[in-house]
């Protein structure tokens, strides 16, 4: 039970880490505590305003949200340790919490380019990921739900699973890369671009309409795969979440530009994508996470109770195949 609620509010914290730190760009406050770091304007507790207090709560539940980490990380590898997927989401969550705190601490003491501040919220998403993962590995494995036996994913479901990954974080990179960058309103309308439906691309009109193309073949392919789960009975809900959350982000996406860089609909864009990128991580564990199973020659499929196709075993196929002795 008390492992369920660390994790639990691990990947709470994780998710709250990820909103406050949207909150500081979309506020400007980064340079709230000024170029110091640890330390607040050379203070443990700096004096109050506005930019002050939202920087250094940030930096304080990322405090806070690094010990919980590392208590969960300690706590998989003890009970865990001969598990590999175990092994591999427990470093991950450290490695990218560390990573991620390492990039903010960069970004006070040193001036950074808008493609550094966008890998800062990618490696974000992705420890909001594996602290997802990590939260669903020990529920599974305490017995918080029952586990179904998994299905053997096609080798269709995996490759798409990879490539929507992929793809995704590519259309995340983009448009971390605009909002850093200060162009989120090159394009002053929505749908439409400046009126037109292909605006003369040139500067940061251009980097803002490709991201609003790609924006529209993220959704198309996590419908795609939605469908292809729904047909193979795999990840179902994750997949169905992750379509549904990508039309809440593009909706979000136009709230942003409706409300001119509003500060509600800029902590949703980004809290909606984190959910988004979590439920579609746990599509990619069910896709990759079980080796198909090897095909034996000699052995045709049947038909279980369950609905799934089943391979018989050696024994008995050979009952199967031996000649029946009619009786006397």
């Amino acid at each position: 039970m008390v492992l369920r609620w660390l994790a639990a509010a691990t990947c709470a914290g994780m998710f709250g880490v990820l909103v406050m730190g949207a909150a500081v760009t979309n506020t400007g406050s980064a340079e709230g505590c000024g170029r110091s770091w640890p330390l607040c304007n050379g203070q443990f507790v700096p004096e109050f305003t506005v930019a002050t207090a939202i920087e250094y709560s940030h930096r304080a539940v990322t405090g806070i949200e690094g010990l919980l980490v590392v208590a969960l990380t300690t706590l998989m590898l003890l009970l865990w340790r001969r598990q590999p997927e175990a092994v591999v989401l427990a470093l991950l969550m450290l490695a990218t919490l560390l990573l991620q705190a390492g990039l903010g601490a960069g970004a006070v003491l040193w001036p950074q380019s808008p493609l550094m501040l966008a890998t800062h919220f990618g490696v974000s998403l992705l420890a909001f990921a594996a602290t997802f993962l990590s939260a669903v590995f020990v529920f599974e494995r305490t017995g918080a739900y029952d586990e179904a036996l998994p299905r053997q994913p096609s080798l269709a479901m995996r490759r798409w699973s990879i490539a929507v990954v992929a793809y995704v974080l590519f259309v995340v990179y983009l448009g971390a890369y605009v909002r850093h960058a200060g162009v989120s309103l090159a394009c002053g309308d929505w749908p439409l671009c400046n009126g037109q439906v292909v605006p003369n691309l040139d500067g940061p009109t251009a980097v803002v309409f490709a991201h609003r193309l790609a924006a529209i073949g993220a959704v198309a392919l996590l419908v795609w795969l939605a469908r292809l789960a729904l047909r193979e009975r795999l990840a179902q809900s994750a997949a169905l979440a992750a379509a549904s959350l990508a039309v809440l982000q593009a909706i979000s996406g136009a709230l942003v530009v409706w409300t001119r860089l509003g500060l509600f609909s800029t902590l949703a864009h980004a809290a909606i994508m984190a959910l988004l990128f979590a439920c579609l991580a746990a599509v990619l564990r069910v896709a990759v996470g079980v080796k198909p199973a090897s095909r034996q020659p000699g052995r045709p499929l049947t038909v279980g109770p369950d609905g799934m196709r089943h391979r018989p075993s050696a024994a008995q196929s050979a009952r199967r195949s031996a000649p029946r002795i009619p009786a006397p």
